[in-house]
């Protein structure tokens, strides 16, 4: 890998390059490179396919289903929040999720103006279905890993995610 220069730092690994840091030096700029190509791996090859036969599900509607499964009921201002959208976006997916019979969407029981959004049986089933084609390629990537290395990197993803969230509120 060659090494280009990306500017000067302010600490002792730039002693030996005379004082410019470079891309492999900077963990901020592997994680940034990492980070963009697993988006973009995982969401064009891995899981391009992997929404099971409902049309309502996609890679926008099934953190809906993710969540709902996860948490149980919620409003849909609270499935706002969790997704981190805007409320139309958020009742767009949520409509679309309840036309196609895989959410109920009712009053909520202590606010009348609100609504609560609970994953039906044939939701919990898409979930289910669309988790096992999400996962069939992840068990046949890290198969041949030891278990701590995916320990390690899924509770690395999930603090990273955790930390993510805050920043981003």
């Amino acid at each position: 890998m060659t090494e280009r220069p990306i500017g000067p730092i302010d600490d002792d690994a730039t002693v030996a390059t005379g004082g410019v840091a470079t891309a492999t030096q900077d963990p901020l700029h592997s994680l940034e490179k990492q980070i963009t190509l697993l988006v973009r791996r995982t969401m064009e090859s891995v899981w391009s396919h992997g929404y099971g036969t409902n049309d309502a599900v996609d890679r926008y509607t099934y953190p809906v289903l993710m969540l709902l499964d996860d948490e149980g009921p919620l409003s849909l201002t609270a499935l706002t929040g969790k997704l981190g959208v805007s409320k139309p976006t958020a009742s767009r997916q949520v409509s679309r999720l309840s036309r196609a019979g895989l959410v109920d969407v009712s009053p909520h029981e202590r606010d009348p103006r609100s609504v609560s959004v609970t994953l039906t049986p044939a939701g919990l089933a898409a979930r289910e279905q669309v988790r096992e084609a999400r996962l069939a390629p992840l068990r046949e990537v890290i198969a041949h890993w030891p278990t701590h290395d995916r320990d390690s990197l899924a509770e690395l993803l999930d603090r990273f995610n955790t930390d993510l969230d805050l920043f981003v509120r």
